[in-house]
């Protein structure tokens, strides 16, 4: 049975979760783990350089990662779905912002 998304095996949990660390951190410190599941690991952390939206490093909003590797069972056809509910109800009264999305090595990001 293949991986899922976030349903890593141990062995192999450690290793990607230092590989989605790495990711970022040029554009986000992350700061605590929120969670994984079927569908990704979720991540808190905040700018650290670049862009202009309410400072960066401690002073920076909060924004979540979410990361899944693109093998998972979600994964297989392309973009994430969830990509698509965002860019269609993008900009509206209670819907996050999406200030990225895309790929990021062998997962699709979204922040």
């Amino acid at each position: 049975m293949g991986d899922d998304c976030g349903g890593l095996s141990a062995n192999r949990a450690v290793g990607q979760e230092k590989e989605i660390l790495h990711l970022f951190q040029r554009r986000f410190m992350v700061e605590r783990k929120l969670g994984k599941g079927g569908f990704g690991q979720v991540f808190v952390g905040r700018r650290v350089n670049g862009g202009n939206e309410r400072g960066t490093g401690s002073d920076a909003m909060e924004v979540a990662l979410k990361f899944e590797h693109r093998n998972s069972k979600g994964c297989n056809d392309g973009p994430p779905y969830e990509w698509q509910v965002y860019n269609a109800l993008g900009g509206s009264h209670g819907v996050h912002k999406v200030h990225y999305k895309g790929k990021q090595g062998d997962y699709d990001a979204m922040v």
